[in-house]
């Protein structure tokens, strides 16, 4: 019986990672549909010399590539302490389920954090008035 507990608890937390992740995407959604439609005028002016809309296009740039580079060491060190929990303890049950969904939790936090300050910033939502 205690098996069966123990099974319930890893498909549990398994379900919690995998609704967390879920909301993380949701959200996503609708912050980078938010950025891109308040975005889009604003790139085009730089397509046509306007100052602001050149420096719109160069923060995105750099953004999506310092997001990239944080996204990719966060996924390299899920997988290392995946790795290293299994070395320092080898006969304990492991959840694959779980630990997958939390490196893709850890992996989307860059973009995540990005994606919502970006639509605070371009909407106005962030500023007090």
């Amino acid at each position: 019986m205690a098996n069966s507990s123990k099974t319930f608890r890893s498909v549990a937390g398994a379900g919690v990672e995998a609704q967390a992740l879920a909301a993380r995407m949701a959200t996503m959604q609708v912050d980078a549909g938010l950025t891109i439609a308040m975005r889009m005028p604003i790139l085009l002016k730089g397509a046509l010399g306007d100052s602001r809309g050149q420096r719109e296009a160069a923060k995105a740039v750099s953004e999506k590539m310092s997001a990239v580079m944080e996204s990719g060491f966060a996924a390299g060190q899920a997988a290392a302490l995946f790795w290293l929990g299994l070395a320092l303890n080898p006969l304990a049950s492991v959840d694959l389920a779980e630990a997958a969904a939390k490196a893709a939790n850890s992996t989307l936090e860059p973009f995540s954090k990005r994606t919502r300050a970006n639509a605070s910033r371009l909407t106005g939502r962030g500023r007090r008035r």
